[in-house]
């Protein structure tokens, strides 16, 4: 099964996610907040398509209120935490998430607001940012993340716009 994980949109890439989705025909799309109305945008143009989204530290107003800061999603046998990230001080580190996610038995967490990507694994977790699809704040590209789940094997790849890491 094939998930792209968007984070940090902020209303200035939704043509690049489209055509991303369209060209990467995922299962399932997970965008991790900043901003909601871009995951609007993806569900009009793929009513079909499963997307879960969680609010960002930017999503406020009527559109995002009845949005969850964090979500637990099941992939297979897969247990995935979505979470923008700022509710877990994750500019610092990621011990916090990483203990969250082992509360819950979840294989891997998958956080952004830094708008860095980052993948590591804690303890037998993956700790996944796909960084910013719009506004990196490193000399990166923009960036989205792609992981293929096959039973209990997990293939994360950070992909930049320019190209594959």
């Amino acid at each position: 099964m094939k998930l792209l994980v968007f984070s940090d949109s902020h209303r200035r890439n939704t043509s690049d996610m489209l055509s991303i989705i369209d060209e990467e025909k995922p299962d399932v799309v997970l965008h991790l907040g900043d901003v909601v109305d871009d995951v609007e945008d993806i569900r009009s143009v793929y009513p079909d398509l499963k997307v879960y989204n969680v609010r960002g530290n930017n999503d406020y107003g009527w559109h995002a209120q009845d949005v969850q800061d964090n979500l637990i999603v099941c992939v297979g046998q897969i247990k995935l935490l979505l979470t923008h990230g700022h509710l877990y001080g994750v500019r610092r580190n990621t011990k916090a998430l990483a203990a969250t996610a082992r509360k819950h038995g979840c294989q891997i967490a998958l956080y952004g607001h830094t708008h860095e990507a980052r993948l590591n694994w804690d303890g037998g977790i993956l700790i996944a940012n796909p960084g910013s699809i719009s506004l990196p704040y490193v000399a990166a590209p923009p960036s989205y993340l792609r992981l293929v789940i096959e039973g209990t094997q997990i293939q994360p790849e950070i992909v930049y716009l320019d190209q594959t890491y």
